[in-house]
């Protein structure tokens, strides 16, 4: 059919520049221009290329992890990070984004390792010792992420995001009177009074002191009524309160103003599937898919509503990717069980049954054997699980 060719053509054209810009100019520098200008898909695309034949350039390595990073595809940038190290470990400023792409992934430990090596070689690098300081945070090493955090605010008692961090810290640590006085300390600065409820807000929400954390984000939208952020945060307050309708009011909200949101997607779509509105919830969550590739909740949830449709094989690659992002989630691997079964894959469900067995088992030790008194950090994303009965 006519239609067919033109299909055709244009597919064939697309390939056909890609061939004559190859062809036309060094790939490492096509790589880069393209990257400068925030094409992704084609710096990839040059990247690639370029390893082919220079499969051990660590500029090469390094410069297409980035890429790789910025598509959030995180896993394989961190890989890729690691090969550039490997072909040149005197790259130690290779660190610093090796580490970023672990935070990015929420693999706090790993990120501070990598800041560790990389503050050796770059001591004086505050950013990077900030980013240690919320790193260590999160991993729920408190007493150091403080004393890292403390090293960068004297070294610029102005810095905004230090006073933030820090603040984040001390209220975690269970010292409020510290976390606000940093806090007046950013008003004092002049700092933009939206600016600094929002992040008192968010503060209070990981501290799980909700009714702070909602009239803290409330103000922002008396200074700034279309603050994408604080739209969403109240919808994740609202959710938490069971307040779905509210919910799904905010976060609809918020994606008029940031229609990239991958979140308020995420969340839309769990909260369409619970009214029944499934097409709605599909919509939403593959474009919660589509912005954040490495997003193992909006996977799980849309492989739970093909489960529940019985569209196993649609379900299977979404919970499969969904392990291997989350892959100590036991609902992901207990769900993924259930769908090999469906598929009459007996082993592949044996084996996943097992994996839901040994990270029950894991983390019932870990609970025994753990500090009671400190606090574990804070899921931003509740999402909806299933109980996983024994097998």
């Amino acid at each position: 059919m006519y239609t067919g060719g033109v299909k055709w053509g244009v597919r064939g054209a697309a390939a056909l520049w890609v061939a004559l810009a190859l062809q036309a100019q060094d790939p490492l520098i096509a790589g880069r221009e393209a990257l400068e200008r925030g094409d992704y898909p084609r710096a990839e695309l040059f990247y690639r290329e370029y390893l082919k034949q220079h499969p051990n350039s660590a500029e090469g390595l390094s410069n297409l992890a980035v890429v790789l990073a910025r598509r959030e595809k995180f896993d394989e940038a961190v890989a890729t990070y690691r090969k550039a190290l490997s072909a040149d470990p005197k790259l130690t400023q290779i660190y610093f984004n090796l580490a970023v792409a672990y935070l990015r992934s929420e693999q706090y430990g790993n990120a501070v390792s990598a800041l560790d090596q990389f503050l050796k070689s770059y001591p004086a690098d505050n950013r990077a010792r900030e980013l240690l300081g919320i790193c260590l945070v999160e991993t729920g090493d408190l007493r150091r992420g403080i004393g890292e955090l403390e090293k960068v605010l004297a070294a610029d008692p102005h810095d905004v995001s230090a006073i933030f961090a820090l603040a984040g810290a001390h209220i975690r640590a269970g010292d409020q009177a510290r976390g606000q006085q940093l806090f007046e300390e950013l008003e004092k600065g002049n700092a933009p009074p939206a600016q600094v409820h929002l992040l008192q807000g968010l503060v209070y929400y990981r501290a799980r002191e909700y009714e702070r954390a909602e009239k803290e984000i409330r103000s922002v939208l008396e200074y700034d009524p279309q603050s994408g952020p604080a739209l969403a945060a109240l919808g994740r307050l609202r959710l938490l309160r069971a307040d779905e309708a509210s919910a799904i009011e905010y976060f609809e909200k918020a994606l008029k103003v940031a229609p990239q949101d991958a979140e308020s997607n995420y969340y839309l779509g769990v909260l369409f599937d619970r009214k029944g509105q499934v097409a709605q919830g599909r919509e939403h969550l593959n474009r919660a898919i589509a912005l954040r590739p490495s997003y193992p909740e909006a996977m799980y949830t849309l492989g739970r509503i093909e489960f529940r449709s019985s569209n196993f094989k649609a379900a299977l690659p979404l919970l499969e990717r969904a392990t291997k992002y989350a892959p100590n989630e036991d609902v992901i691997h207990l769900l993924l069980a259930r769908t090999y079964q469906a598929l009459g894959q007996q082993e592949k469900a044996k084996l996943e049954f097992a994996e839901v067995r040994r990270i029950q088992s894991s983390r019932i030790n870990k609970a025994v054997t753990e500090f009671q008194g400190e606090e574990p950090a804070l899921r931003l994303e509740p999402a909806p699980q299933e109980a996983a009965p024994n097998q």
